[in-house]
């Protein structure tokens, strides 16, 4: 309705516009009235969509018989993921953390998913809570898809307050549930524990393992660095 009191009005103005042009200004009057009605045009070709909307809906049964048939590879394409992130202190680890383990537990094959998190900052913190996120991946990705949970960021599904058992029929889920939640309690245990280190900075800096400086340590000025982190290789 409001749709089509605007195209009224507009109508009215340009009957107004054209039945009382400008004598004096004449060519500044007709370039003027030109552009009005190009953006009337634009406007009204905007319209359109909202006046007859299309809705899409994605069949991931029908995606699965087509590119993933039982017993034969996948010809699902590669999908890569990209995660960025400066400043553990402003985007908490843990939320970094859930972030990627939803990404990593997402319903596709493991083969042809990859994702990669980039860290202006190069901060130690999130380098170490990503090698922890690592390694408790390899027992959240495998309960997802085993059980197919959602949401798959452990923080949010162990927030829930819903019947966790609707749907499931497998007898082993309320025990692997409740060894997957000690689980995680341990892993947000870990990753708070690197919160409470990162706080106290040494006065000369970050050092790795072997002694040698964390390249990091200024972080308007680092060398670039890259760490792969396999987690596929242990999904069968």
């Amino acid at each position: 309705m409001i749709i089509v009191i605007r195209l009224v009005i507009v109508c009215l103005f340009f009957h107004y516009r054209v039945m009382h042009p400008v004598h004096d200004a004449f060519v500044l009057w007709l370039i003027s009235v030109i552009c009005e009605i190009w953006f009337a045009m634009s406007w009204i070709l905007d319209q359109f969509p909202k006046w007859f909307p299309i809705e899409r809906e994605t069949y991931l049964d029908r995606l699965t018989l087509r590119f993933d048939k039982e017993g034969q590879p996948s010809q699902l394409a590669p999908v890569d993921f990209f995660v960025s992130t400066v400043d553990p202190a402003k985007e908490p680890p843990l939320v970094t953390a859930n972030t990627i383990l939803s990404i990593l537990a997402v319903d596709y094959p493991v083969d042809k998913l990859s994702c990669y998190v980039s860290d202006d900052g190069a901060a130690m913190l999130t380098f170490e809570g990503l090698s922890e996120t690592s390694e408790f991946a390899k027992k959240w990705v495998p309960f997802c898809k085993k059980y197919s949970i959602e949401p798959r960021a452990p923080e949010w599904y162990f927030q829930q307050k819903i019947d966790y058992l609707k749907d499931k029929v497998v007898p082993n889920f309320v025990r692997d549930r409740r060894a997957m939640k000690r689980e995680y309690e341990e892993f947000k245990i870990r990753i708070n524990a690197l919160v409470a280190k990162a706080q106290k900075v040494p006065e000369e800096g970050w050092t790795m393992q072997d002694g040698t400086p964390w390249p990091g340590n200024n972080v308007r000025d680092h060398p670039g660095m890259i760490q792969v982190l396999p987690w596929s290789k242990w999904w069968p």
